[in-house]
């Protein structure tokens, strides 16, 4: 198993109506595409300074479904979209277990 982590900081003034669009967004892709075992994705829960704003977390069966779903031409249109124009910082990684 493959599982992918995705952290975003989005930039200062983000508002509650345009996080609920890009959370729109992220669960409409991630509902639709075929190929992942498990997704969970939401906003910080502010519990601790310094956190990222929002993640996404999205398991598959292997390395090759991982790359089939980062190339996805939805999922980066969706990452156009909704996530870049938003975004100050990203960080991300790949571990299987």
């Amino acid at each position: 198993m493959v599982r992918h982590l995705a952290l975003f900081k989005f930039r200062p003034g983000l508002s509650e109506a345009a996080l609920a669009e890009i959370a729109a967004a992220v669960e409409e892709f991630l509902s639709g595409y075929q190929g992942l075992v498990h997704a969970v994705h939401g906003a910080d829960l502010k519990l601790r300074e310094g956190n990222f704003d929002y993640a996404v977390s999205v398991d598959f069966q292997s390395r090759e479904d991982y790359l089939a779903y980062a190339g996805n031409p939805a999922h980066l249109e969706m990452i156009a979209k909704h996530l870049t124009p938003n975004m100050v910082a990203r960080s991300a990684l790949q571990l299987e277990y």
